[in-house]
């Protein structure tokens, strides 16, 4: 089906212009879907919503695509902290999504409420600080016992160096090697015991 359509835009075409790119908008969805979908009600083409978005009614709208702009940035964030706490189990604080304040919506019940999630906001800090105490200290405890392992390998590869020192002898003496035995020191040294011992 061809939409073609060549009378006026009415306010209430525009009204609905408006809305519906600023619900897109705030979704995190494009300006295109949102004159497709438009266009669709309307039966004229994105092409004509776009052109009437951009010459006359976006500019009538500012505020309006700015707070939309806003918040679709603070559910961007609120997304993606709940999607690392989900995935990470790590508890981040979440900053509430709520619109700017204006001074005449200044009241004791706003105050009350911005106090409260403040100090709701001081206990997660404060347990965030507890987590990061206490990965720091078992961060501090691995790098000891990894410190700790890695001196006993270097000092099982040294025993393993002297015993291979131990086994290479000359040619000449290979019977002599064949029936020899060796013992072990406190220092875990190998050494070649004789048969006269």
């Amino acid at each position: 089906m061809t939409k073609v359509r060549q009378d006026a835009w009415s306010h209430e075409d525009d009204v609905l212009l408006a809305d519906t790119v600023i619900h897109h908008i705030k979704n995190g969805s494009t300006q295109l879907k949102a004159f497709e979908e438009v266009g669709d009600q309307l039966n004229r083409t994105a092409a004509a919503c776009g052109f009437r978005w951009n010459a006359v009614v976006r500019d009538r709208y500012e505020t309006k695509i700015s707070e939309a702009k806003r918040e679709r940035k603070a559910f961007q964030r609120n997304d993606a902290a709940q999607a690392v706490q989900k995935t990470f189990g790590v508890k981040h604080p979440q900053k509430s999504i709520e619109k700017p304040v204006h001074t005449d919506d200044l009241n004791m019940e706003r105050v009350v409420q911005f106090l409260s999630h403040y100090v709701h906001q001081e206990s997660i800090d404060a347990d965030t600080k507890t987590n990061v105490e206490q990965v720091q200290l078992e961060n501090e405890q691995l790098k000891s016992r990894l410190e700790k392992l890695e001196k006993e390998h270097e000092s099982l590869l040294t025993i393993i160096n002297r015993a291979r020192n131990m086994m290479f002898v000359d040619e000449t003496m290979s019977d002599s090697f064949m029936s020899s035995s060796f013992r072990m020191d406190e220092n875990g040294n190998l050494q070649h015991v004789s048969k006269a011992d």
